[in-house]
């Protein structure tokens, strides 16, 4: 039986590193596990999703904030911040997670255990 597991990633050395990044443009795209995301801060909030829209593929770094919502710059789709979830499709995001440590993304994956 499959089971999905998340798999903790650590990507920042603390929140920080993280306001340093995002102080002139409040999205930072970073390359992280091989994938291609955006570092997204919005109210005092940090968000981590995927840098490509799920409509027509472009790059969010130029996007705009709205309400919880990152709006797409080409077509101006907007994707809930939390959730990943709107204008019918599904913006791939990415836990972020404060330990002593250091500041960690869950990445899930299927299991066969």
């Amino acid at each position: 039986m499959f089971s999905i597991k998340t798999r903790w990633v650590k990507v920042f050395e603390s929140i920080d590193e993280m306001r340093t990044l995002t102080q002139h443009n409040r999205n930072h795209p970073l390359k992280i596990q091989g994938k291609a995301l955006l570092l997204v801060q919005h109210q005092n909030n940090f968000f981590l999703v995927k840098n490509k829209c799920p409509h027509q593929g472009i790059s969010l770094e130029k996007a705009s904030c709205e309400d919880g919502y990152i709006v797409c710059p080409w077509h101006r789709y907007g994707f809930d911040l939390k959730t990943g979830r709107g204008a019918g499709l599904h913006l791939e995001n990415y836990p972020l997670e404060e330990r002593e440590n250091g500041v960690y993304a869950g990445f899930e994956y299927f299991s066969l255990f």
